[in-house]
Parts: structure tokens; sequence; C-alpha cells
């Protein structure tokens, strides 16, 4: 770009979104788009941590209806393609004529989309803690929330995925907290966390539920995943790097590697990016050259 830098701001994608973006680093370095996960997270000032900003001109973004894009929790014109889409439009407002791209969890699905896309725009790929979200493992997923969800007791307690998600989307403003609440217990238990109830109930406020509600949107539709979704081809430039830790992670690495020849690094991690193993292999990874 010529002239002043903007640092952030908003793109309009002409249907009624505005999505939030920012840079950090290095005007004409190497451009990397952070593709955050979810579906329904946000990008934050932490996510810089996998960027040596002297080497990078990144940019994080909030995918349609997360963190501070516009309107929060949009459920309308909100699918895993129009995602896709809208990485190669901020790429073209910000004027970039190519891109390397960081995606986890959720945002490494939308990065290999991206790729199947807009080859010809892409410098590198990098994938972390990967989510494929093939049938088996949305599947498992819902199956291990449910079991969750069935261990909790009270007045209020739902009993399945699919309850959370109708009361979230047509409950009273309570009902949809009791909710929302009921989900984070559930996703914490099953993966071996812990938070007090008084904590969560402090962290669930209107914008919380609505970017639950978006995640579980997704999943209703198991996250827009069709079956030409898997005639699937990656570029020499694209590396994965995964915790074996991981469950859904392993499953979808091995999803993939039963259709692609895959370049795949595996850490003893989890699923956590910012897991000292997982983040410092993401810095040293982010700055290998691309092959021609």
């Amino acid at each position: 770009m010529t002239g002043t830098l903007q640092t952030n701001g908003y793109y309009p994608t002409g249907d009624g979104h505005q999505l939030y973006w920012e840079r950090h680093g290095t005007p004409g370095a190497e451009p990397v788009f952070f593709l955050h996960g979810g579906p329904g997270g946000r990008c934050r000032h932490e996510h810089l941590e996998f960027f040596d900003l002297e080497c990078f001109d990144v940019v994080l973004f909030d995918q349609r209806g997360c963190g501070r894009s516009l309107p929060h929790g949009e459920l309308r014109d909100n699918t895993c393609g129009l995602s896709v889409e809208d990485i190669d439009g901020l790429r073209q407002h910000l004027d970039f004529e190519k891109i390397s791209l960081l995606g986890v969890s959720w945002g490494s699905w939308l990065a290999i989309q991206y790729q199947q896309r807009y080859r010809d725009t892409l410098l590198k790929t990098t994938l972390v803690s990967v989510f494929v979200p093939f049938a088996d493992n949305v599947s498992a997923y819902e199956q291990m929330l449910n079991h969750g969800l069935s261990t909790l007791t009270g007045c209020h307690a739902s009993h399945s995925l699919r309850d959370i998600f109708r009361i979230l989307c047509e409950g009273c403003p309570l009902q949809q907290r009791h909710a929302a609440i009921q989900w984070l217990q559930a996703l914490l238990q099953q993966t071996g966390q812990s938070i007090g109830r008084n904590t969560l109930e402090d962290f669930v406020d209107d914008e919380a539920i609505r970017a639950i509600r978006l995640e579980l949107h997704y999943h209703m539709q198991q996250y827009c995943f069709t079956p030409a979704n898997e005639e699937l081809t990656l570029d020499r430039n694209t590396l994965l790097m995964q915790g074996v830790r991981d469950a859904f992670g392993m499953a979808s690495v091995r999803w993939l590697r039963q259709r692609l020849n895959l370049d795949c690094r595996l850490l003893y991690a989890g699923h956590n990016a910012f897991a000292p193993p997982m983040l410092k292999a993401v810095r040293y990874a982010l700055k290998r050259v691309a092959r021609d």
C-alpha cells in the first residue's frame, strides 16, 4: 500500500456484514492473514505471539458475526463459503497481490477451503490444531458434549446440544444465559478443565451468548461440509502442525492423510496452539521460505 498505512478498519462485504480488521508488523514484509478459531471466536492481541512482527505484515480480522465485526452474532448469510470469500475480498480491499495464511482450529478449515478456490493468490499456508468437519468427527464432538450435558443437574438442565441451540435462538434472556452456561460447563468438563460456576456466570454476557449461538448454528449445519469437499488438493507450500493429544485434531489429520500427500509435523501437545511447544514451532514454521 502507498501513503499512510491504515492499521485498522471495517471491510463491508456487500451483504450486510462488516468485518473488523487490524494490521500489525512491518509494511512491505510478507503479508499473513490470521484465521481464528470458532466458529464464533475472535482475534485477540495474544494472537500476535505467533509472529515475529519484524518479518511479517500481519492482518488479524474477526470473521462474520464474530468479535468486533458487525452485526455481532448475525446468523444470516453466515456460512463457510461466504467466510472463504471474505478472505479474498479483504485481500483485495487491503491491496495485496498475494498473501500467506495461518489458520488455527476452525480457521485451518477455512484456510484449506480458501486454497481450493484461490491458490494463485497464496504464498504459504500454515495449518495448526486442525479441525475437519467430516461427519464422524462432527458426530463424535456432539456425542461428547451431549454426554457432558446429560451429567448436569438442576431445574434448568438441558440434555442435548440441540436443546441448547433451540433455547439460544428462541428462549428468553434468562433461559439463554442458563443454556450458555450449561454448554460451557459440558465443554469444560469433557476437555478436562474446571472453572467455577460463579466465574462462568460472570463470563456469560450477551456477547458470549451470541458467540455460542453462532458456533452451534455452524454445528447444526455440519459446518457447511459437503461431499464435494472430499476432493481436496493442497500445494507444497502447505504445512500442518498438530498436537497428538488433540483427539479431534488427530482424527482430522487421519482424514486428510487418506486423501492428500500431507506435510505434517506432530508435537506432544493438545489443541491449545499457545502451548509452548506448539507456539515455538509455529513461529519457526512461519519463517520458512515458499517454494516456487
